[in-house]
């Protein structure tokens, strides 16, 4: 695929990505104003915060060149350090998959799929 047919495929997921991101953004500010449900603000805020940080984590070895593969050690530096580590993108797609997760997690409670009850008995609430 060249770059004249790629480059429009990116943009729709980017654009993809930004809708699935705002609709978690949106969903977990809402739930400022709706507390009947089961996932309340903060809940959700936390569980959003703790899955993006292991999410980070999971990607940014992803694509990673080592000064030492492009033979562009910099005196003084680590040979391991990346050339360029992608920060942004990578900042990205941790995000979208996030918010992405977040969105299964939000729905698995609110429509009761899952009975934390009957998972960790009746003390749990």
């Amino acid at each position: 695929m060249g770059d004249a047919a790629g480059r429009p495929v990116q943009v729709y997921l980017r654009y993809a990505g930004i809708f699935v991101s705002a609709l978690a953004l949106i969903i977990l500010f809402a739930q400022l104003f709706v507390t009947s449900g089961e996932v309340g603000f903060v809940e959700g805020l936390v569980v959003y915060l703790i899955s993006w940080w292991i999410v980070i984590f999971a990607v940014l070895p992803l694509r990673i060149t080592g000064q030492h593969e492009a033979g562009e050690i910099v005196d003084g530096t680590d040979p391991g350090a990346p050339v360029d580590p992608r920060l942004k993108q990578k900042a990205f797609i941790t995000t979208v998959v996030t918010s992405v997760l977040w969105l299964v997690f939000f729905a698995v409670m609110e429509l009761g799929l899952v009975d934390l009850n009957a998972l960790w008995g009746p003390e749990f609430q």
